[in-house]
């Protein structure tokens, strides 16, 4: 106990008078300490009103702004893509494990609940660091003053910073609640790799929610804020294990773990690595094209201000797309050769344990299915690679006997005897997974190909593929690849003939033609594919067999400007396009993209409108705030929505019995002609049309009622595709393995016949009314008007007429 005396103050103030001027030197001292408050207290009013100026209001901080990249979904909610240098997946703190808590609170400021934006005992000590050692610390910044550098200061160590950082503390304080800024913090500070948050750190370095981790993985997270980049456990894996042992140390002696606990998880190894967010299914192709359009809108606020965006693309269709063009330009390219090693590596005579294969394939990328190896070691009939993870593969002879060398397109040389006729040691080339586990030789496909299918009643996008691979290559050859149609064009020819009276009984002679040019020549003789005529020919039959000089002669029964008009219609733009029979058969100037196709081609399937794809349903921000949905136009005279209101419906451009007339037949063309590989799908409510073109360009443009799918192939160069390479042999197998998928679930649609439609029997070979008791006679569709029938009709009155003339 402390004793206290009586002090007799007129005592001492008659010892302090005796001794010579200390009076005088009190005096003085006390006047320049006031002096120094005055100033002290001067100068932190003016540091606060020059500096409070350039600080944000404390009040716009009440919605903190989480950074947050730009998410696409699939129709369904899957994640199909994500833009942005900041992952971020905010957490409400009751939602963040209270270890964490803990770890964070016990490291970067035990008395965060005790002081007011700033811990004046750690200020005191950064002060006793600056003037010992001329540079700004960073031991005394608060969680609430690291929270005001992340939202609105650079993070450069200067003194004016940190004035800053404090008077920003004090209004982050008077704001908000001291749970908002800890939870603001806990998923706003950056942990490196592009994680922002304690959500994003747990899966960028675990693969597994915050919630999921253990004490050693959460002690390594608390420690990497003070040093993101180089600290986190991949960058530098022995200073983020130093900073964990501060961590626990520090929740150790705070009393958060115990003994045991902390020893456990000090002796922990690391267990992290970098895990990349993984995507529900593959789809960059159709992200790009949304992300692009977002940013037209936008700008740069797309890829950090938490923007989201729900897409038309249905996953199981987007897969079935994706997998389906994959494996149709690899059996085109595998059919064709191989074309070698992409490069060769010199191993010298090293031993396979001392070839360090992923050092060598740093650089070759994944692609699709494909993985880069390097081969090592050769037998007779089997050779030995390494991939680009070290990992040991041996080739036997069923996945190699397939690669012939590639000469040109139509022909391959010699096939292989031995292992050395087809790798050399040092080669860097693919293998594929096989069927059956083992691994297989493959290449990089050459050749390009498209997909688009899309939902006539709308023009919702399904499922869109734009190349092999867009990591390989990012043009997107489903929107920008403007190439012939061939004869995928020749349904809307006869479409403008069945609107100018033709029918499909209509009869159209195929037989050689010459036809005068501008050119040189001035003579063009068109072909069928195959140089065979078939005489009389009825128009339905010249569309499924697809003969070319039908094609030209329908074209020219109608007329050129009205056909062009016609196509318009579907919209094809034919600027610039000539005015000739080349229009007939998809040739020439002509030229569209598979998205063109599959809109056009979705008026036949829906009954005559012209339906606008689109491929975005609704953008929003994360928190829920809609800021666009549109209203697309739909198929029908007058449109009810799922909930009952009216919506607009698209311009009808076609009249309805002319799709009908068209679908039936263009199911022909899968029943009879050249789409019979697509009988494989087992169903009659499938239609289509192959196209070919100058064998550059191979295409299948097929539909249902419910969603129309169109295939493209070729080269990037409009080099020849090789003999025997079709719309039947290319595009149409990709098309029956992706409507498989796409139709599984799927019931079969009838051809329901329209109004002003009827059918009769009429005789195959001339297209007229069948007598009685014809065997040959079938059934043909055909606007009432223009019927056999109502001919002979009006036949007859004309007859009647004429004789009552008489």
């Amino acid at each position: 106990m402390w004793a206290f005396r009586s002090v007799d103050l007129k005592a001492w103030n008659a010892r302090l008078r005796a001794v010579p001027g200390l009076m005088a030197t009190i005096r003085a001292g006390l006047f320049l300490c006031l002096i120094l408050i005055a100033g002290l207290l001067i100068g932190g009013a003016g540091t606060y009103l020059y500096l409070s100026p350039s600080l944000p209001d404390a009040s716009t901080y009440r919605d903190l702004p989480i950074q947050t990249p730009l998410r696409l979904y699939g129709v369904e909610g899957s994640l199909l893509a994500e833009y942005g240098e900041r992952r971020a997946i905010p957490l409400e703190l009751e939602e963040i494990p209270p270890l964490l808590v803990r770890a964070v609170l016990d490291t970067e400021d035990k008395r965060f609940y005790s002081h007011k934006g700033v811990d004046f005992i750690s200020l005191v000590d950064d002060l006793a660091y600056l003037l010992w050692n001329r540079e700004i610390g960073s031991g005394a910044s608060t969680i609430t003053m690291q929270l005001a550098r992340n939202l609105a200061l650079s993070f450069e160590r200067t003194f004016v910073r940190k004035l800053k950082e404090i008077l920003l503390a004090f209004k982050l304080e008077r704001e908000l609640e001291k749970d908002d800024i800890l939870e603001a913090y806990l998923n706003l500070v950056s942990f490196g790799k592009r994680a922002y948050g304690v959500q994003a750190a747990a899966l960028a370095y675990y693969g597994k929610e915050v919630g999921e981790l253990e004490l050693a993985q959460l002690a390594m997270l608390a420690g990497i804020p003070q040093s993101p980049n180089l600290g986190n456990p991949v960058n530098g894996p022995e200073r983020a294990l130093r900073r964990r042992h501060v961590v626990l140390v520090s929740m150790y002696r705070q009393g958060s773990i115990t003994k045991e606990e902390y020893e456990q998880a000090d002796a922990a190894p690391i267990t992290a690595r970098l895990y990349e967010r993984e995507l529900d299914y593959s789809a960059p192709y159709v992200g790009e094209w949304v992300r692009q359009q977002l940013y037209a809108r936008y700008g740069e606020a797309i890829y950090s201000q938490g923007f989201e965006a729900t897409t038309t693309i249905d996953p199981r269709q987007q897969s079935a797309a994706v997998n389906a063009v994959r494996e149709g330009l690899l059996s085109y390219d595998r059919r064709h050769g191989y074309r070698g090693a992409e490069r060769r590596i010199d191993l010298g005579d090293k031993a396979d344990i001392d070839i360090d294969s992923e050092a060598l394939l740093e650089d070759s990328m994944s692609y699709g299915p494909l993985e880069p190896a390097i081969v090592t070691h050769i037998g007779e009939r089997e050779f030995t690679a390494f991939d680009r993870f070290g990992a040991k593969h041996i080739v036997d002879w069923d996945g190699m006997r397939w690669a012939r060398p590639y000469m040109n397109e139509s022909y391959r040389g010699a096939a292989p005897k031995t292992a050395a006729d087809v790798v050399a040691r040092g080669d860097v080339i693919r293998l594929r997974a096989t069927s059956a586990g083992s691994m297989a030789l493959s290449q990089i496909p050459d050749i390009q190909g498209a997909l688009v299918a899309l939902d006539p009643e709308d023009g919702a996008i399904r499922a869109l593929v734009g190349g092999f691979n867009f990591y390989l290559k990012q043009f997107n050859n489903a929107l920008l690849a403007e190439r012939q149609p061939g004869s995928g064009i020749k349904p809307f020819v006869y479409s403008a003939a069945l609107e100018h009276g033709a029918t499909p009984a209509s009869i159209f002679m195929d037989a050689p033609i010459t036809l005068t040019t501008e050119d040189v020549s001035g003579i063009y003789r068109p072909q069928n594919y195959g140089g065979r005529f078939h005489g009389e020919t009825r128009l339905r039959e010249a569309l499924f067999r697809s003969i070319n000089l039908v094609s030209i002669r329908v074209l020219q029964s109608t007329g050129i400007d009205p056909t062009m008009h016609h196509l318009e219609r579907f919209g094809f733009d034919l600027e610039g396009v000539e005015r000739n029979t080349q229009i007939a058969i998809g040739g020439g100037r002509l030229s569209v993209s598979p998205l063109d196709m599959a809109k056009a081609y979705a008026v036949f399937a829906n009954g005559g409108f012209a339906v606008t794809p689109y491929a975005v349903i609704e953008v929003r921000r994360t928190n829920g705030r809609v800021l666009e949905r549109p209203m697309p136009k739909r198929a029908c005279d007058v449109c009810r929505s799922d909930s009952g209101d009216y919506v607009l419906p698209a311009p009808r451009v076609l009249d309805e019995r002319n799709a009908f007339i068209m679908r039936s037949m263009l199911q022909d063309v899968i029943g009879l002609g050249t789409g019979r590989r697509a009988l494989a799908l087992g169903r009659r409510d499938i239609g289509g049309k192959t196209g070919t073109t100058n064998e550059a360009d191979a295409w299948f443009n097929g539909f249902h009622p419910h969603l129309v799918g169109v295939v493209w192939m070729g080269f990037a160069d409009n080099r020849p595709l090789g003999n025997n390479e079709t719309g039947s042999s290319l595009p149409l197998p990709v098309w029956v393995e992706f409507m498989r998928e796409a139709l599984s679930e799927v019931p079969e649609a009838p051809l329901i016949q329209p109004d002003g439609v009827v059918s009769v029997r009429i005789n195959p070979a001339t297209g007229s009314l069948a007598t009685p008791g014809d065997s040959e006679a079938i059934f043909e569709y055909f606007f009432e008007e223009n019927s056999p029938n109502a001919r002979r009709v009006t036949q007859a009155r004309d007859s009647e007429a004429a004789k009552d003339v008489l």
